[in-house]
């Protein structure tokens, strides 16, 4: 018997989610719709841009149908393997919030910038301007670029104030870059909030520092067009200061239990769409149950475990790759081999890239299939 493809394995449309194949990635349609609304909402109400990053998902049905929400806004790509997957599947506007590095990728990011109807591409410093411009040079392009300064999280970025205009007017000097704005990913906060209230006070000190920069590159007659903010946990904080014109939040269609913990105040179950469902496959104690999801169809890469979707008397304790322990003490009850349960992810932008589809459920049914089409596309 031949191995059978992804397609012949996914399961038909009406097929009753109590008849998938475990473990499988599945996504509740409404909740993911409802999630989208909300954020296509805000930023239509605070007069912002939404570019969601298709990193979460990495299909490019799911980014056009984000593109299409936000009114045609484009989208985010973390990697430039992922700008060739969704650029092959007629998206062509693509910002790559990410430094390309290496002479290969540099020919690969200029041809896509000839390529797309708009194209954007990041820096932080000479080191990754000169190479850009040497590549764009040799081709005869212009190339769109986003200077990151970093507020806080200390990863990549110029420090706000003086380094980012010194940078900045680095990059004007290259004959074929054109600076086009800022990026200022704030992700700090979202490790240092614990209150709704903090998170509106720590997300308004990163964009007031945002603020100070944009004036002073402005006032020495370097014009900004553009400020790129935001996650899933801070655009919605941020998105209100008068600096931004764009968020680019990845997660929130799908939501994970990083947020549950994260923002419980305004995040719960509910509005948890992925899930994983998985099958009970020994129960060797009373107080013990094992499942056919692990760390290789969860991914465990956050100090987060699997949370159930739909029960309180479970909890998931601990990992293999192809087995999850259970402690079912207070279970009413027993579990039996053979049992169903939802588990929300602990990271859904990891545990998506383990999965070579996702299944789109709507009222316990097959409605959706989404091939993971940049899974693996990390250069």
């Amino acid at each position: 018997m031949p191995t059978p493809t992804t397609a012949e394995t996914r399961p038909a449309p009406g097929t009753s989610k109590d008849e998938i194949e475990t473990p499988a990635l599945l996504v509740n349609l409404d909740t993911m719709e409802a999630n989208v609304r909300e954020y296509v909402s805000f930023a239509e109400a605070n007069d912002v841009r939404l570019r969601s990053h298709v990193k979460t998902h990495k299909n490019a049905e799911l980014a056009k149908r984000q593109s299409e929400y936000g009114g045609d806004s484009g989208i985010v790509c973390q990697t430039l393997s992922e700008v060739e997957v969704m650029a092959r599947n007629g998206i062509d506007d693509i910002y790559l919030s990410y430094m390309a590095v290496g002479r290969r990728k540099l020919e690969r990011l200029v041809w896509l910038s000839e390529k797309l109807d708009r194209f954007a591409t990041t820096v932080d410093g000479p080191g990754n301007v000169e190479p850009l411009q040497e590549a764009a040079a040799e081709r005869g392009e212009d190339i769109d670029v986003i200077l990151e300064v970093d507020v806080g999280l200390h990863r990549t970025g110029v420090a706000p104030g003086e380094p980012a205009l010194e940078t900045a007017r680095f990059v004007r000097e290259q004959p074929n870059l054109n600076f086009q704005g800022l990026l200022a990913y704030e992700a700090h906060v979202k490790s240092e909030a614990e209150t709704q209230a903090e998170y509106e006070t720590y997300c308004a000190e990163a964009m007031d520092r945002v603020q100070e920069t944009v004036d002073l590159l402005e006032s020495e007659g370097i014009s900004v067009p553009e400020v790129k903010v935001g996650g899933t946990a801070t655009s919605r904080y941020s998105g209100r200061h008068p600096v931004v014109t764009e968020i680019n939040p990845g997660m929130y269609p799908f939501m994970d239990v990083g947020e549950l913990e994260h923002r419980p105040f305004e995040v719960d179950r509910t509005d948890c769409a992925a899930t994983v469902v998985s099958s009970v496959i020994s129960t060797p104690s009373e107080d013990r149950a094992v499942v056919d999801a692990g760390s290789k169809t969860l991914s465990m890469d956050t100090s987060q475990l699997p949370v159930p979707r739909y029960r309180d008397d479970i909890e998931y304790v601990n990992a293999s790759e192809e087995h999850g322990w259970l402690d079912t003490a207070d279970v009413d009850g027993s579990l039996a081999v053979g049992d169903r349960i939802e588990f929300i992810v602990p990271h859904v932008c990891t545990t998506v890239n383990l999965h070579d589809m996702i299944i789109g459920v709507r009222d316990g049914r097959v409605e959706e299939f989404w091939p993971v089409q940049a899974r693996g596309k990390v250069k």
